[in-house]
């Protein structure tokens, strides 16, 4: 007769080899795998410029940046900071409207493919990293951490005094982004309307004035450009010119509709 120690190990190698199974399924079984943490081909970087130069019609509704009372800044421009994780869902349909904002202002490199976790909500929402990405911006300044790979590894250390706001104003939540001296946690982008898909088809909805992918992806990005345009002096005018009106307007400020991890 085998002792309940003995029974208690193959209780929990029969969890761990299944537990392995499924997860072994469900990461070889989605064709998309093969294009993670690849560099993004040229044809697909100028769909992104693209997408960068419309959108403008989405009013601004709801603000949900606040104010920190420190100004970040680099090299004497405003910094833009991100700090996300690969494996978070949230984090990856904050960064289709992040970067469609950012390429108003510059030029990235060596962005590459994503994908957030298959085992977590929203599976295998497709995005972008910005691991290794560089930019460069006459206006302002990028800094794209993140955190914790698609494996919930470390990836990248977030520096101490970026760290100290990130555990006091966003709890050390993901996504969390600063603009100057604001910031805002969580995103306002429903992941479930890109989860399963491929980046053809959310770049396809950005196209579709009457999908809410458009709506929400664009409202996000204006946004983000709007709050730059805030802390940059209004530069360049080709892009902030179109918030002249609405930055007359408060906007409500709503702690509601933020998703997060």
């Amino acid at each position: 007769m085998k002792s309940w120690s003995q029974i208690s190990f193959i209780v929990a190698l029969v969890i761990l080899i299944a537990g392995g199974t499924i997860y072994y399924y469900l990461t070889a079984q989605n064709p998309l795998n093969a294009y993670i943490g690849k560099p993004i081909p040229p044809s697909l970087y100028e769909q992104l410029e693209q997408l960068s130069e419309q959108g403008y019609n989405v009013s601004v509704t709801v603000n949900d940046f606040q104010p920190l009372p420190l100004n970040f800044s680099s090299n004497g421009k405003p910094a833009v900071i991100f700090i996300g994780d690969e494996w978070c869902p949230y984090c990856g349909a904050e960064r289709w409207a992040l970067i469609i904002a950012l390429l108003r202002f510059g030029n990235f490199s060596n962005l590459s493919y994503m994908l957030s976790s298959p085992t977590d909500v929203y599976p295998d929402t497709p995005t972008f990293s910005f691991y290794h990405a560089k930019y460069t911006s006459k206006y302002i300044a990028f800094i794209g951490i993140e955190n914790e790979n698609r494996e919930y590894e470390l990836l990248e250390q977030v520096p101490p005094s970026i760290y100290t706001v990130w555990q006091k104003y966003g709890n050390l939540s993901v996504p969390f982004i600063i603009i100057g001296s604001y910031y805002q946690v969580g995103t306002t982008i429903d992941p479930g309307l890109l989860s399963g898909y491929n980046w053809s088809y959310v770049i396809a909805q950005l196209h579709n004035a009457s999908s809410p992918i458009y709506k929400e992806i664009y409202e996000q990005a204006n946004l983000i450009t709007k709050m730059i345009c805030q802390v940059d002096g209004g530069q360049p005018a080709s892009v902030c010119s179109h918030f002249e009106q609405q930055n007359n307007q408060p906007l409500e400020i709503t702690e509601m509709q933020k998703q997060e991890e």
